[in-house]
């Protein structure tokens, strides 16, 4: 077993953070390697696909669930096959004088894990560094704003 983290101050509001974090079916906007649909009968299921961002191809996909969902401060998915490999991505917020401080984990456990263990961590380091910075950059779009704001008191 074992975890990564990566600590980043994103420059937008806690609110606006979390409603994109939460949005499990715009996941493909912002994170280069992971693309989630939700499902419509059972809210903490979720299929997950994982791909190259250099290609267009998927790698492989899986079943997922939704493990921890504490409003505006928590949230995890986590796909796998218990005992085996378990991979958890989770994300922390806090409200900073800056915007949002996300704190962003990736947990790997099983067999599996101890396995690669090196390696797997190395690369699950690099690969939250930039997601993390896939996510501020997505941000700092003007799409962000408009999508995710509320459209009380719009002229035509």
């Amino acid at each position: 077993m074992f975890t990564v983290e990566n600590t980043t101050v994103l420059g937008a509001p806690l609110a606006r953070v979390w409603r994109l974090i939460v949005d499990l079916d715009r996941y493909r906007d912002w994170h280069p390697y992971i693309t989630l649909k939700s499902d419509p009968v059972d809210p903490r299921k979720l299929s997950c696909t994982y791909r190259n961002p250099d290609s267009a191809a998927p790698l492989f996909s899986a079943d997922g669930y939704v493990v921890r969902l504490d409003r505006q401060a928590d949230f995890a998915w986590q796909l796998g096959i218990k005992g085996v490999l378990q991979i958890e991505e989770s994300f922390h917020l806090e409200k900073s004088d800056q915007g949002t401080q996300l704190t962003h984990y990736l947990f790997c456990t099983g067999v599996g894990s101890w396995l690669g263990l090196a390696v797997l961590k190395r690369a699950f380091r690099r690969s939250l560094v930039r997601i993390d910075d896939s996510l501020a950059i997505y941000l700092q779009r003007g799409t962000t704003i408009s999508r995710y704001s509320h459209r009380v008191g719009r002229r035509h």
